[in-house]
């Protein structure tokens, strides 16, 4: 590895975090393991390549372009794509055999012509809109929407699914009549004959705290990666952080009261002070809002940003700790000793939510990954 910053990705709390879920929801529950987004952050195929392993049914990722990367790379799994399509993206659809979500009859029927073309059955699952109102058919059009699907040739109605928007939310009476709603269109879907096996509900909100919401399957994805979506939700599920950024001190330099560091001259030294200079910025997805306001670790001591976030750089105040040098290892995110910088107290910090903080570590910085061996303890790959 070149590059002195770097994301340490842990794949056997990765994997724990899996069973965690999986022992919250019970053995009768599929989980669909939400990669998209490069898996938030930590690198879509190596974290699918283990939820495979360990036994999720589906992966779910945003757009097309995700699931043609993961295919590249050799994932045969079923990839089942939230996000909307284009008619003139249908052909890639079904070559890469990606199920899509269907929301709009028009969208089907153009899907439905070309499998037939293609001489392929394409897996669809229906997306319900119960509350949040992004794509979606409304729950109360659901039932006659999928009626007219059935209708469709070569395609098929294998998923049934709606999305909470404040599953995050303790007690949300929202989120109870979202349940509400999509039990009544699963309800009425029975009455009708139509049964459609794969029903699923529950992201990492529901399945901590509405079980009701579990259905055939569940959605993990932000606590997957050992981080809670909220302060909101209960923390006994067990999980733990599966990412760790890291960089290294580059330089030290001794600043005199009245010398000036950064861009803007933001920070001016009132007494002599130690600043090291860190080789990471915003270009690698530390926000620039932590100027003045953030914290590292170096030897197991927490250091404060001083001056503005750069590009590629930023500075720390060492003055209060003994013997650090050029080269020594720095945590962003993580723990060293007993300290610790948790991605949600920066979330909070930021006034933020934990996915942008992962989402946002730049593509420049490297992911190592590491793995459990038992006769060997952690390794780096």
């Amino acid at each position: 590895m070149h590059r002195p910053t770097w994301v340490e990705i842990d794949l056997h709390a990765l994997r724990h975090n899996l069973l965690a879920i999986q022992r919250k929801v019970g053995p009768q529950i599929k989980i669909m393991g939400i990669v998209k987004a490069d898996a938030y952050g930590h690198g879509d195929y190596e974290v699918s390549r283990i939820l495979l392993k360990h036994g999720v049914a589906m992966l779910g990722i945003a757009i097309l372009e995700e699931a043609i990367q993961l295919r590249d790379k050799g994932i045969q799994a079923p990839l089942f794509l939230f996000g909307g399509i284009f008619e003139e993206q249908i052909d890639d659809v079904i070559h890469y055999n990606v199920t899509p979500s269907v929301y709009d009859l028009k969208l089907a029927g153009v899907l439905s012509k070309r499998a037939q073309y293609f001489h392929k059955t394409v897996s669809v699952h229906v997306y319900v809109d119960t509350g949040m109102g992004s794509i979606g058919v409304r729950h109360d059009k659901a039932v006659a929407f999928v009626k007219s699907l059935q209708e469709m040739k070569n395609l098929s109605v294998d998923g049934i699914y709606t999305h909470c928007s404040c599953s995050d939310e303790k007690e949300s009476a929202y989120t109870n009549l979202q349940i509400s709603r999509f039990r009544d269109v699963l309800a009425r879907l029975e009455v009708a004959k139509i049964p459609i096996p794969l029903r699923h509900m529950a992201n990492s909100g529901a399945i901590i705290g509405y079980p009701d919401a579990y259905f055939a399957m569940v959605r993990p994805g932000l606590s997957l990666y050992g981080l809670y979506p909220s302060d909101g939700v209960s923390r006994d599920i067990g999980i733990r952080p599966v990412m760790c950024l890291k960089t290294r001190i580059i330089h030290i330099k001794e600043f005199e009261p009245g010398d000036v560091v950064g861009y803007g001259r933001a920070h001016v030294v009132t007494k002599r002070t130690s600043v090291a200079t860190l080789p990471f910025g915003y270009n690698d997805g530390y926000n620039r809002l932590l100027s003045g306001q953030g914290f590292v670790l170096i030897r197991g001591i927490k250091a404060p940003i001083i001056g503005r976030v750069c590009m590629d750089q930023c500075f720390v105040d060492i003055s209060h700790m003994q013997g650090a040098t050029v080269g020594d290892e720095v945590v962003v995110y993580g723990q060293q000793g007993q300290e610790s910088i948790s991605i949600e107290s920066v979330a909070k910090q930021l006034n933020t939510i934990p996915y942008e903080v992962t989402c946002n570590v730049s593509k420049r910085v490297p992911r190592s990954i590491l793995e459990m061996r038992m006769e060997s303890g952690l390794r780096q790959v």
